[in-house]
């Protein structure tokens, strides 16, 4: 073997170890839910302690651990440290996570199916959806809360009807009737979206459940 070969391969060995770490930091039921929350917004560790409804204390572990490998980055509000997440890459890298899962296995998904014995899900694919929010033939309706939502954004506030699930009932009447409402929340993995198109259902609306998040649909809606 020679030098420069066995240089490289050291160098090999030395990366696979670092993605191994990256990957291991990753490795949890409560650091992916870390993940799909600031995927949306950075948060406080008091805020997603209740999301994710573990103890500060264990949630502040995880994301000690999250930030060891710079996966977090944090920056002091007042007497708050925020939480986001250190690259825009990594809101990539989550889509392309579920997309694995999902093709990996069909049932890797929230099925309204299976919980309501109705399907809710938007059966048109994202090119062919974001041509008929342009032309304004559905209605965009984001039930995230608002401690997610960026309110400076000019195409989110273009296209998007915001109502925060536990305001549906009692803001039902700014709803539009007279084309079919979209539901976009947290993307596939998020549970309020098809409890909003079960609960809009029983009220007579057209609804449906987009399992694309918002960042996936904004790339698409803003390119020329």
């Amino acid at each position: 073997m020679s030098k420069t070969i066995k240089i490289a391969k050291e160098r090999q060995d030395y990366l696979f170890k670092e993605l191994s770490s990256l990957l291991e930091a990753l490795a949890s039921p409560v650091r992916l839910k870390i993940i799909h929350f600031l995927s949306q917004a950075p948060h406080s560790v008091e805020q997603l302690s209740i999301k994710l409804g573990q103890s500060i204390a264990n949630t502040s572990m995880h994301l000690k651990k999250m930030q060891r490998e710079k996966i977090l980055k944090t920056e002091s509000l007042g007497q708050k440290r925020i939480y986001s997440l250190a690259q825009d890459e990594m809101k990539e890298f989550w889509e392309q996570i579920q997309n694995f899962a999902y093709s990996h296995n069909s049932s890797n998904v929230i099925s309204s199916s299976e919980i309501y014995n109705e399907d809710f899900k938007w059966h048109k694919d994202l090119e062919e959806t974001i041509k008929m929010i342009k032309a304004r033939k559905l209605t965009l309706l984001d039930v995230r809360p608002h401690d997610e939502i960026d309110d400076i954004d000019s195409t989110y506030k273009k296209y998007v009807l915001h109502i925060p699930f536990e305001n549906l009932k009692k803001l039902m009447d700014s709803l539009p009737t007279s084309r079919p409402i979209l539901i976009i929340c947290r993307g596939r993995l998020c549970v309020m979206s098809n409890e909003s198109a079960f609960q809009l259902r029983k009220l007579g609306f057209d609804v449906y459940k987009f399992d694309f998040s918002w960042y996936q649909i904004s790339k698409k809606l803003i390119e020329v």
